[in-house]
């Protein structure tokens, strides 16, 4: 099979050679049930107690435990390599923060499921089963047993056994329900492709309805809903994958609308490169199932809105404002737009928002937008009546929203988005 998906047009329906194919035949079908766990054999207290003794041992070898487990996990499954992203550091530091955010949730379920059901949907693009979380298990035991050297037991492993195959089990049942309800990506077509600005580009595709899920209740159309993102493939890079926020609201219920991204410029042969500078109309991508559930605070919460957006963040900002406007909801709403030097890219466009909304207020700021956000922060009463969204940088994301809760803003009324 070539390293390139292949995509023809066939009576007016998309045909693959699916780039994932062989990593789904390599599962072994009497796995396919689930993975075997006795964690109900241990008190709750006694499991995450072996559990956080022994990961307390790793912690300050993070990277470099991470890195080991990787080396263990392709030394026994080589055939998974070419699945794996060719930026090391970012793979190895991913892992060890899901694992860490993993064993520090285990007794806080209202955020330990969702979290987990949030990850097991993140990859199931790639037709992980049960025999791939099976081999990962093994892998990720053998790197504990490494780290914790002599103080590793026959009682840690089996703690670390049960609760692998507790997280495990959660995962597999949320991909389990998600592939009863859609695929876990769409063939697309890009429609246009056009610059915005240097180094940023608007791309729109037009997801190919799956009719394997006509039945469905999206009848097998892509939605998704404004403020969320999706991951993207381009032939050119089969099996990496990156996320771009929708610019656009979808224009209806029933799906299979057209939809817009707008790319910055990334690293050289990255997916951002690809699809400013290698990307015409009539190209195929894939689009993955739409996530995240960045929103404004509801009416009946806040009395007044802020947006800070960084760069392309102002994207899926774009987007919640055409959604409000079409909802009716025209609190006053002002949009702080940074941009590292010159006009912000889509100032024009959302000013020409503002004078559809009639309350919302449009500032631009070159560098550090933090000054500006202190201020509206300021405004902010006792009672937090100001509901914001942030998209930018991590810096940017964390400053902004100590500044809105430093003022009195609600913590639940605070979205934000982080670029990577």
């Amino acid at each position: 099979m070539s390293d390139r998906a292949v995509v023809t047009a066939e009576q007016g329906t998309l045909q693959k050679q699916d780039a994932y194919a062989d990593f789904d035949a390599s599962c072994d079908a009497e796995a396919e049930s689930g993975i075997a766990t006795d964690a109900a054999q241990w008190a709750q207290e006694d499991l995450i107690a072996q559990i956080r003794e022994s990961f307390a041992l790793i912690e300050p070898y993070g990277p470099e435990a991470a890195a080991w487990f990787y080396e263990h996990f392709f030394a026994a499954n080589p055939r998974y390599r070419k699945y794996f992203s060719a930026d090391a550091a970012t793979q190895h530091r991913r892992l060890f923060q899901a694992v860490q955010r993993i064993v520090g949730d285990l007794d806080k379920l209202d955020e330990f499921l969702p979290y987990l059901r949030r990850l097991a949907l993140r990859h199931r693009k790639f037709g992980l089963r049960a025999a791939h979380y099976q081999a990962f298990g093994a892998s990720l035991l053998a790197a504990v047993a490494q780290y914790c050297g002599d103080q590793w037991t026959e009682r840690t492993n089996a703690a670390w056994d049960a609760g692998y195959g507790l997280v495990a089990n959660v995962m597999l049942d949320a991909v389990a329900e998600a592939d009863a309800l859609g695929p876990a990506y769409w063939e697309a077509e890009v429609v246009a492709h056009e610059t915005l600005a240097d180094g940023i580009v608007r791309v729109v595709a037009q997801p190919v309805v799956d009719s394997r899920f006509a039945e469905s209740e999206h009848k097998g159309a892509y939605r998704y809903v404004a403020g969320q993102y999706s991951a993207v493939e381009t032939a050119a890079l089969p099996r990496v994958w990156r996320d771009f926020s929708f610019a656009t609201r979808p224009s209806g219920d029933s799906g299979g609308d057209e939809v817009e991204f707008h790319v910055q410029l990334g690293r050289c042969g990255g997916v951002s490169e690809v699809l400013v500078n290698q990307t015409a109309v009539g190209d195929r991508l894939r689009i993955a199932a739409a996530e995240g559930e960045l929103a404004f605070p509801g009416p009946d919460r806040t009395s007044r809105l802020l947006a800070v957006a960084h760069g392309t963040g102002a994207a899926p900002v774009h987007a919640l404002i055409q959604h409000a406007i079409a909802a009716g909801d025209l609190r006053p709403l002002t949009v702080v737009l940074a941009s590292d030097d010159g006009p912000h890219y889509l100032a024009g466009a959302l000013r020409a928002l503002a004078e559809e909304h009639g309350e919302m207020t449009v500032e631009e700021v070159v560098g550090d937008p933090l000054a500006a956000v202190h201020a509206h922060a300021a405004a902010s009463d006792a009672q937090g009546a100001c509901g914001a969204v942030l998209v930018g940088p991590s810096a940017l994301v964390d400053e902004s929203r100590s500044a809105l809760l430093a003022a009195g803003v609600d913590p639940e009324a605070v979205s934000s988005d982080l670029f990577d």
